[in-house]
């Protein structure tokens, strides 16, 4: 198999995971960014430790490194228009994806979505990088559950947006 075949037959393979959307934030000495994310997996809870992946060529990347602290906003179904907004799909400027939303500040004094089922608040402390890709771990230190039974969750399944409940 060649590696472009390779690389399109993971990708489509990937596509049959479904995964919960997220919207990650930054705000601090870099500037401030969002970005739609589902490459986002729990590490472990002694301490609370999440993992992202994120496209070192990402205009977050580097706001990231610099910033280090993030809020990982867990969307409900009735966000999908935030996933878009981050994702880039609406062309709106990255600060522009800010506007169209009610946001909030944790105790960390990272920006949280109203309406999210979850925010956690964190601080990078590792980064390891493999192939195209940086791996962020990052130790969560304060976390909001919001309504969890009745609101149904964002995924995303075969490059579609869909509510899970």
């Amino acid at each position: 198999m060649t590696a472009s075949i390779q690389k399109q037959a993971f990708r489509s393979a990937m596509a049959s995971c479904a995964a919960g959307v997220h919207v990650i934030t930054t705000d601090g000495s870099a500037g401030r960014y969002g970005i739609t994310m589902t490459a986002v997996s729990s590490v472990t809870d002694e301490p609370p430790t999440i993992m992202l992946c994120i496209n070192r060529n990402a205009a977050i990347t580097p706001i990231l490194i610099q910033n280090r602290k993030l809020c990982i906003n867990v969307l409900s179904s009735s966000q999908q228009d935030v996933a878009e907004h981050f994702a880039g799909i609406t062309k709106l400027s990255p600060e522009e994806r800010f506007e169209y939303h009610i946001w909030h500040r944790g105790g960390s004094g990272q920006l949280e979505v109203e309406g999210a089922l979850a925010h956690l608040h964190g601080c990078v402390v590792d980064k390891h990088d493999i192939g195209t890709h940086s791996v962020f771990f990052v130790e969560i230190d304060e976390i909001k559950v919001h309504d969890t039974e009745s609101a149904p969750a964002l995924v995303y399944f075969r490059r579609r947006f869909h509510g899970l409940a």
